[in-house]
């Protein structure tokens, strides 16, 4: 891992990938364990494109903290220039399937709010982001507090960001989901 990317090494071959360029990120649990801690990540360039698995890595806890600040720091600053432009920032959650071929849908941010479907909140209508550690759960409420997002920290793809962007809109701060 570098400050700027992250270098892969499947076979003979190695390749790099900019985290201002990765455009999905997957933290996961597998093997035996699949319902423990996050002992896994993949993440890809492309939305159609193959995932990059990482796990098996010495230190795991270390390097998915690095990871994970590096892509925020490097690939936030990315999808803020974006919303600034007045173009959405695209985020997916998984509503089924399995690793690698995962079921996903769409949500996105904009600079005027939250978008899901045909349905947008402004952020002036959305309540602080929660965090539960208890279930590790992202939800979203509106003023009046019904829900209009939730979803596993694990099934939100780059949830890292999706937090962060959220966070900079309703003007708070996060480092983590």
């Amino acid at each position: 891992m570098h400050e700027d990317g992250v270098v892969s090494q499947q076979g003979g071959a190695r390749s790099y990938t900019a985290f201002a360029d990765i455009q999905d990120l997957l933290l996961f649990a597998a093997g035996p364990d699949a319902a423990g801690p996050v002992d896994s990540l993949a993440y890809r360039s492309r939305t159609e494109g193959p995932w990059t698995l990482a796990s098996h890595v010495d230190e795991f806890s270390k390097f998915l903290d690095a990871f994970r600040s590096h892509y925020v720091a490097q690939r936030l600053p990315v999808l803020e220039a974006l919303t600034e432009q007045g173009a959405r920032a695209t985020f997916r959650y998984i509503v089924g399937g399995e690793f690698p071929n995962l079921e996903t849908r769409e949500l996105s941010l904009s600079a005027q709010g939250l978008h899901i479907g045909a349905a947008a909140w402004p952020y002036e209508s959305l309540l602080r982001i929660d965090l539960n550690d208890w279930t590790d759960t992202i939800s979203l409420q509106d003023d009046s507090g019904k829900a209009v997002f939730s979803c596993p920290v694990t099934r939100m793809l780059s949830s890292d960001l999706f937090v962060n962007l959220v966070y900079d809109q309703l003007g708070q701060t996060a480092e983590y989901a």
